[in-house]
């Protein structure tokens, strides 16, 4: 572990901030995700955890060999996020968790600064920096909680987002607010999120029912629930490569490099605990509707049609409409068995 401040030999340090890591397959950019904390912490007193998920890559091995302070937690097999990252949890000591993907670089000062920023709002227990690409471009990260009509605004490729951002029915406040503005929000990507400690014992770390994908935003509902806000800070930045570990899977293009079998049934997972079966159902037959009408506008001979939207549509249609594949039904419910 690491830990910055004074301290004595017979005292355990204070912490101020735990980064919690948690990996599978992304030693490279593990490597360079780990070498960026110290800066982004600043001054503050942090320690970091990686929890490795069965790698075969050496992933572990490296963080022993290369970050002697960085504690390692394996050998709980590949357990998915949410269950990963409690197992850190419990272990950690800072006064704020903060979770990191292995694909993300958290740039120099953005921890310190989100951690500056809850330290003045005793009311926020859960922030967010700004994202970006790797080509430095902003990367979507917030978000309004979804509703059943969500899908038809912010996931079927129709625009009704754009053309409507305030609606709550629009996922994305980037829409109505831009990347650069501070602002109140529902939920944030897992891929850099602070919480305060006070909050995740008040209700609980992630929901291990899910293995991957939507357990970010059933956390924050949860946190939400309990009295705490969320915030978006796009003063702290952090690159975040996106789905590394994922991209490689069938389809995995059309799905923003997610793997589409989990990412299907995580949302409905998430739609069955936050709407109820009949809301789940509506959703998704929503979902297909609207991408069903993009599909057919740009199909051939539709004027300014687009032979990429049309894949990505039908792609979508399709695993919609079937059963998860095998490996990721398994992993779902071996999961959900586990909570």
């Amino acid at each position: 572990m690491i830990a910055r401040g004074p301290e004595s030999a017979s005292t355990p340090p204070e912490i101020d901030v735990s980064v919690v890591v948690v990996s599978f397959n992304t030693r490279d950019l593990l490597r360079r995700c780990l070498a960026s904390v110290p800066a982004a912490c600043g001054e503050l007193r942090f320690e970091v955890l990686v929890a490795d998920n069965a790698s075969q890559d050496g992933s572990a091995e490296m963080v022993r060999g290369e970050f002697p302070n960085v504690a390692v937690l394996e050998g709980h097999g590949n357990v998915g996020f949410a269950k990963a990252n409690n197992l850190a949890f419990r272990r950690c000591r800072g006064d704020f968790l903060f979770c990191l993907n292995p694909d993300a670089e958290a740039h120099p000062g953005s921890i310190e600064t989100l951690v500056s920023a809850m330290r003045c709002d005793a009311s926020l227990g859960y922030c967010g920096p700004k994202l970006l690409n790797p080509d430095g471009s902003h990367q979507w990260s917030a978000y309004r909680f979804h509703t059943v009509l969500s899908p038809l605004y912010s996931w079927s490729m129709l625009g009704l987002d754009r053309r409507r951002p305030g609606s709550r029915h629009c996922m994305s406040l980037h829409h109505a607010h831009g990347a650069d503005a501070t602002m109140d929000v529902d939920w944030l990507l897992g891929a850099a999120l602070l919480v305060r400690r006070e909050a995740y014992e008040a209700c609980g770390g992630f929901d291990e029912s899910f293995f991957l994908y939507a357990e970010e935003i059933e956390w924050c509902a949860r946190l939400a629930a309990g009295g705490w806000r969320g915030r978006y800070l796009p003063a702290a930045r952090v690159t975040h490569v996106r789905s590394a570990s994922t991209s490689h899977r069938a389809d995995a293009h059309a799905f923003h490099g997610h793997d589409p079998s989990l990412l299907i049934e995580a949302h409905r997972h998430l739609a069955r605990k936050t709407l109820g079966t009949v809301g789940m159902v509506a959703q998704q037959a929503l979902h297909v509707a609207g991408l069903s009408l993009a599909l057919g506008r740009n199909l051939w001979p539709m004027p300014g049609r687009s032979g990429e939207k049309a894949r990505a549509a039908s792609l979508w249609i399709r695993h919609l409409l079937r059963p998860p594949g095998r490996q990721g039904a398994t992993r779902f419910v071996a999961a959900s068995g586990s909570s």
